[in-house]
């Protein structure tokens, strides 16, 4: 499972929650900085120890209440989405003078239809966005600068106080904000805690202690003298290998991203780790093509991965028997801890009519109790600090060993690494898939793959 197909492990993940810039970005419109609440706003808490108030429910004089109706696409799903009837009616009884048309959109053709949308001029108002997809609209200037919109402000607090620096990061081009994270996607170490201790397996933090538990975990149950039970799996897709990448030391692109250096020789060990897993019997090839891991994890071929918070809900849902087996760790690495940063952002089309009562929808549903709802009604992972240490995240859960798993992902997160803000991103991702998949099922070595990756990537960066 990957980030592309989130959408669906989201739904999967409810069924068990609801069962247990630079010059180049766009500039705000004059009076823009209205929608910031003043100082005399009223701050109300809205969880219980968090600094973050709620937007006030008093128009101050110098907000627009003139009536509109603000577009929202949402690609969470119909059943799952954070935007339920009840949530917008309540946004909607707070600022009454706003109209909410949340329209239901699926995320395959989702991009294709925002993209011909703001194109033609009639893309919404709010619009839930891939963080993957970021780059390349962030470089085509369709997103507006939300930091001059807002003033760099959040629900009464300054943005940077309410998000760690990964998804800061991941928020930025150029000097501002083109997009506000929702719910964030980062990988860490699912393993089966109860073979671990049967087996006498350290948890490992390293890559070298990585491969021995792998080896060690590893079982032949059909006496062929092949392992083929409790092992790691091995994901040819970018997500995964720029894991091993960052946990190397290396980059996706140079700092101007116009030159792909995946191929360096930090590329070339990470895709040589990946390899080795396989070729020592410990790893099992798992391609996007195979969907989901549970029916690898429901027999057994699969003790470790690594993967993103939602997968939580997937275990839960897919391998409910294995309940208190499972437990996460933070992702072994080699020289540094890295992960590939995602999620869902909420991001306001440059051309929208209706900026400032698009900012008062995402900043409402930022807040902590809306967040907090973002895991409990779709079974991914809240992107707001506030949110991630609440008594709700932070509690213990007995599908993890009693183990509270979001701890880990708040660390996690706090070391990922977005793509790069380059409008060929999405060519760059599809060529480097396929030569991973090269040489991962042995048809020719990993730096031949990657140099051959490399030249591709780089003929797209330079259109």
């Amino acid at each position: 499972m990957i980030l592309r197909m989130r959408p669906v492990a989201v739904l999967i993940a409810t069924a068990i929650v609801l069962a247990g810039c630079s010059g180049s970005v766009s500039p705000a419109p004059s009076g823009a900085a209205s929608a910031v609440p003043s100082a005399a706003a009223s701050a109300v808490p809205s969880v219980e120890g968090s600094a973050v108030p709620a937007e006030s429910t008093v128009p101050t004089a110098s907000l627009d209440t003139t009536p509109v109706t603000l577009t929202v696409w949402d690609y969470y799903g119909k059943e799952v989405t954070p935007f339920t009837p009840d949530a917008i009616a309540a946004f909607q009884n707070e600022y009454p003078w706003i109209t909410v048309d949340r329209q239901d959109l699926d995320w395959e053709s989702y991009l294709q239809k925002f993209n011909v949308a703001v194109s033609s001029g009639q893309g919404p108002d709010v619009a839930t966005l891939d963080m993957t997809w970021i780059p390349t609209l962030a470089s085509n200037d369709v997103l507006l600068d939300l930091k001059a919109l807002s003033g760099g402000m959040l629900n009464g607090a300054p943005i940077t106080d309410q998000y760690s620096k990964g998804p800061i990061e991941a928020m930025t081009y150029g000097d501002g904000y083109v997009t506000m994270m929702n719910d964030f996607d980062a990988y860490a170490l699912y393993y089966r805690a109860d073979l671990f201790e049967q087996k006498g397996i350290p948890v490992p933090k390293t890559w070298d202690e990585l491969r021995a538990a792998a080896k060690k975990l590893a079982e032949d149950s059909n006496g062929d003298g092949k392992p083929d039970k409790y092992l790691y799996a091995v994901r040819p897709n970018t997500f995964h290998f720029s894991q091993f990448l960052f946990q190397n030391g290396g980059q996706l692109l140079n700092p101007e991203g116009t030159k792909a250096t995946f191929n360096s020789d930090a590329g070339v060990g990470a895709l040589d780790y990946q390899v080795g897993l396989i070729q020592d019997g410990s790893g099992l090839y798992w391609s996007d093509a195979d969907g989901d891991l549970p029916p690898a994890l429901v027999d057994g071929r699969v003790a470790m991965f690594s993967d993103g918070p939602y997968y939580m809900g997937l275990l839960k849902s897919g391998v409910p028997d294995q309940s208190g087996k499972w437990k996460i760790a933070i992702a072994p690495y080699s020289k540094q801890p890295g992960s590939y940063l995602g999620g869902t952002g909420l991001s306001i089309p440059a051309g929208s009519a209706h900026q400032q009562a698009a900012w008062l929808f995402i900043q409402y549903f930022l807040r902590p109790e809306q967040q907090i709802r973002v895991y409990t009604v779709t079974g991914a992972a809240p992107a707001t600090t506030a949110a991630l240490e609440s008594p709700e995240l932070t509690q213990p859960d007995p599908y993890f060993g009693g183990e509270a798993p979001f701890t880990v992902f708040l660390d996690t997160m706090a070391t990922a690494t977005h793509f790069p803000y380059v409008a060929a991103w999405s060519q760059v991702d599809t060529i480097i898939s396929e030569n991973l998949d090269a040489a991962l099922l042995g048809k020719t070595d990993s730096r031949a793959a990657l140099d051959e990756a490399a030249v591709a990537a780089d003929a797209e960066l330079a259109k």
